[in-house]
């Protein structure tokens, strides 16, 4: 990971311009279902599981614990299996394809801790299993003693291989934290059968008390050790504390969690990009800045381009902040990141864009500057796995806006199921009475499949902002909490 030299508030107001829309450039009729808002709403917040449940207890020998498998490299050949020990073992997975065999063998390199005020970590280990063969379960053991608290058993199941008509599952969830409803929404995520996780960010919302960290790495690990994730930060992670003296941000979350960032040509692991199966997965940070010619901008631009649809026709993104949003919560944050990028989302044909932030559910029809396109992603806000801050229950603009296709005030998780190179479908999953209750379906078209009939996409020559913003000064109201991280 490169320095990070400058910590700066991003909170830039870009001029208005005129106030004449952006038309729609390809519509469909009938193509996204009418506005609904739900009635039902989770009306409470949630506390944190209190440190005595079992699921965040410790490994009481020191051995390894908080497993968690991310993607380890670009086209999904390798798999990094990462945990923490308090007790020095060796950094080391021996791993086969027939149960309990083990007669393959990774390293990794030494563990490291990291310190954050009067907290030290654990032994952070990242072991990458690399030439992996596609579609295939791997069996793996953690550690080589054979006492039961000094290694880990578990297993993976590696990805399709990149084609056209590869069919794959992904379970989609945000803001999940480490309340007994965070646990709910785990448990119907374990239900989903979801292959992959796509994860918004704002993981275990430790903000600065560092235990928190380990805690919900223990509650994760029945799901995180079989399910590998591809994710992006949140705004939760970044923990920067200037009056402590913590002036590196991200730097629990980067200690503990591996990216293949060198692999997908990236500056850094605060974003990146990945192939599982038929999808190319851009991971963009929201709170690095994505100013045209910044590496962030300079980067998205170069590996959009790069994607090859023929061998992955969906193109994916998913961010922290989201740009489309009609709640009260955090309403306009990603206004300058929207006017940054969504010419590029539009004029590469990315399917859909997912984002957390927001602490509820919403979805959004095919847009382009807030206008109906066809040709341009579909958004959907996912910030509602469950955490402590309760549910997002107030809406900004109301009534609900032609371009907002549903919303609701609840917790949940969400599945995008791939079914071949055109069409794929979205469930949204609310918890009630602790319950998955699938309340919102979407089919998806995927947009390069049409995109003969695609216009070139025009690009206002001004920022164009939400045509519900009163006062464009109201953007630096809303967009104090949108930090930006500089190299």
């Amino acid at each position: 990971m490169e320095k990070l030299l400058s910590f700066l508030v991003l909170c830039i107001v870009l001029h208005a311009g005129n106030d004449k829309q952006v038309k729609s450039q390809y519509l469909y009729p009938n193509s996204t279902y009418a506005g609904v808002e739900t009635e039902y709403t989770r009306p409470y917040a949630d506390l944190d599981m209190h440190l005595d449940e079992p699921i965040l207890a410790p490994n009481p020998r020191g051995g390894p614990e908080q497993v968690f498998l991310t993607i380890g490299d670009r086209t999904g050949t390798a798999i990094t299996v990462s945990w923490s020990s308090n007790k020095p073992m060796e950094t080391l997975v021996l791993y086969s394809k027939e149960p309990r065999k083990y007669d393959l063998l990774a390293k990794g390199d030494e563990p490291k801790r990291y310190t954050y005020m009067d907290y030290t970590s654990g032994l952070l280990h990242h072991v990458t299993l690399s030439n992996l063969e596609y579609n295939t379960k791997y069996y793996y053991k953690i550690g080589s003693s054979n006492e039961e608290f000094l290694t880990f058993y578990g297993d993976f199941t590696t990805p399709p291989a990149p084609g056209p008509d590869t069919a794959i599952k992904f379970t989609v969830v945000g803001d999940l934290g480490q309340t007994y409803s965070s646990n709910t929404t785990l448990g119907h995520m374990m239900e989903s059968e979801g292959q992959y996780l796509l994860n918004m960010g704002d993981f275990s919302y430790a903000d600065d008390y560092q235990p928190r960290w380990d805690t919900w790495g223990r509650m994760m690990t029945p799901y995180s050790s079989k399910v590998p994730s591809v994710f992006t930060y949140g705004n939760h992670e970044i923990e920067y504390k200037e009056s402590a003296n913590e002036r590196e941000p991200f730097v629990a979350a980067t200690h503990r969690f591996a990216t293949p960032w060198k692999s997908s040509r990236s500056q850094g692991p605060l974003f990146y990009s990945v192939e599982i199966g038929p999808v190319h997965i851009v991971a963009l940070n929201s709170y690095v800045s994505l100013a045209k010619y910044t590496p962030q901008y300079k980067w998205l631009k170069a590996d959009l381009s790069r994607v090859n649809r023929a061998v992955t026709p969906w193109v994916v993104i998913i961010t922290h902040a989201p740009w489309y949003n009609t709640y009260n919560a955090h309403y306009l944050e990603g206004e300058v990141m929207r006017n940054a990028v969504e010419y590029l989302a539009r004029k590469y044909h990315v399917d859909a864009i997912y984002s957390g932030h927001v602490h509820s559910y919403e979805r959004f029809k095919r847009l382009y500057f807030y206008e109906e396109d066809n040709c341009a992603p579909v958004y959907v806000t996912i910030g509602d796995g469950g955490n402590r801050e309760g549910p997002a229950t107030k809406f900004k603009v109301k009534p609900q806006p032609p371009y907002s296709a549903f919303r609701e005030p609840s917790f949940g998780h969400g599945t995008l199921e791939i079914f071949n190179k055109t069409s794929a479908v979205f469930k949204w999953h609310r918890n009630q009475d602790e319950e998955a209750v699938t309340a919102d379906v979407f089919y998806l078209t995927n947009v390069h499949s049409i995109s003969k009939n695609c216009p070139k996409p025009s690009k206002p020559r001004q920022p164009y902002y939400s045509p519900h913003l009163l006062n464009k000064r109201e953007i630096g109201v809303h967009c104090d909490q949108h930090v930006g991280f500089l190299w």
